[in-house]
């Protein structure tokens, strides 16, 4: 049954569905407690964010903690959860942001076509867990898995063909992580009329979410730029630029590409890469390399796999989630005395890890603006 969108207005239960969840929910929890010894890495941020936002700093938040790369819309909800007290904040958001992962690709599945939807929906799933709790238990990063919820958001409302609600999931992705306004060209699918509604309510949402921040404290725009070092697995790196810090140009740079990249998806109708190639040239201009971008990549690469090939398994999740795989050590500083096997290799090859990443991104480009087109809803 489907509505007039081409989307499944009801997709009814069955007993290998019920079997489906409970596996996923079981593999969710083993990857889950295999991280959580040594988790929430990054929680501090939000926390923190949380409590100045509702405290003394206010709208001046920004302002008064330069080089803060977080939208509001994430300390707003880690503010929220801070009513649960420091440690129930914080296991709360661990287990809600895992269970994002799975739920995005639940939102995406009504508008998959309905030969062989369970099993490639289960498959995706199942490969996204790993990466995906990287990003949610183990660094615990709240913004990237709200930009990614609001993202698939989006996609739902575009292909259902709701451009008001679909340019609201834009602006709230913004308002959780800067840099997904990147994912702007997804509202290029509307027709003309659906497309000025959707920009409207984009504009709007940003105008809500940040034009509070902005016109209590002008100084919020500069304080979003911060001096940020240069990892020798970048892809920058790879690229052959160097130093400590990265030039004030780069953001702006990755920001103009990646908006470029996604916009010329859309023309040439590969929507279902715009997430991924919006991602893989921001990575590409990217002057770190953390771990918890896996994430972030796996989803992205999840809605291409689901709606821009007809493969059965979602192979470029898989793949991309292995490239993009980093071993942890707990003691980071003596990372080469204290490894062995592969971590000590990838430890003591930042660089080659680097072009790995490099070929990756050029490679994603290639597979978005020359592969198939996107499938339609």
């Amino acid at each position: 049954m489907t509505d007039e969108s081409g989307v499944d207005s009801k997709i009814r239960p069955s007993r290998s569905m019920f079997v489906s969840v409970a596996v996923l929910i079981v593999w969710a929890g083993l990857t889950a407690a295999r991280f959580w010894p040594t988790s929430a890495l990054s929680w501090h941020f939000f926390r923190d964010g949380g409590t100045s936002l509702f405290g003394t700093d206010g709208l001046h938040l920004y302002a008064n903690n330069s080089g803060l790369q977080i939208g509001p819309i994430a300390f707003v909800v880690s503010g929220v959860l801070g009513l649960l007290g420091t440690t129930g904040a914080r296991i709360t958001a661990q287990l809600l942001m895992t269970a994002v992962g799975p739920l995005c690709i639940a939102l995406l599945a009504p508008a998959l076509p309905g030969r062989l939807r369970g099993r490639r929906v289960f498959l995706a799933a199942f490969v996204l867990i790993p990466g995906w709790t990287i990003l949610s238990v183990r660094w615990a990063h709240l913004d990237d898995v709200l930009a990614m919820l609001f993202a698939i958001l989006a996609i739902r409302a575009v292909v259902a063909g709701r451009a008001i609600w679909a340019g609201v999931a834009i602006a709230l992705a913004a308002a959780s992580k800067p840099w997904a306004i990147e994912f702007a060209p997804l509202l290029l699918v509307l027709d003309r009329r659906a497309l000025r509604s959707a920009l409207a309510a984009l504009v709007a949402g940003l105008a809500l979410t940040w034009g509070p921040f902005i016109a209590a404290a002008p100084a919020t725009l500069q304080a979003l730029k911060p001096n940020v070092l240069l990892a020798p697995g970048s892809g920058l790196y790879a690229l052959g630029l160097r130093g400590q810090i990265v030039p004030a140009w780069d953001r702006s740079l990755a920001f103009v590409a990646a908006t470029v990249a996604a916009v010329v998806a859309q023309l040439r109708e590969r929507w279902a890469g715009i997430l991924i190639i919006a991602v893989a040239v921001r990575v590409l201009l990217d002057p770190q390399n953390n771990a918890y971008y896996v994430g972030s990549i796996a989803l992205a690469a999840v809605v291409y796999d689901l709606f821009g090939t007809h493969w059965r398994g979602p192979w470029l999740t898989l793949i991309s989630t292995i490239i993009f795989w980093q071993p942890f050590t707990a003691d980071w500083n003596h990372r080469l005395t204290t490894t062995t096997g592969y971590a000590h290799w990838w430890f003591s090859h930042l660089q080659v890890v680097g072009w790995i990443h490099l070929i990756w991104c050029v490679g994603i480009v290639g597979l978005v603006l020359f592969g198939p087109k996107s499938q339609t809803a």
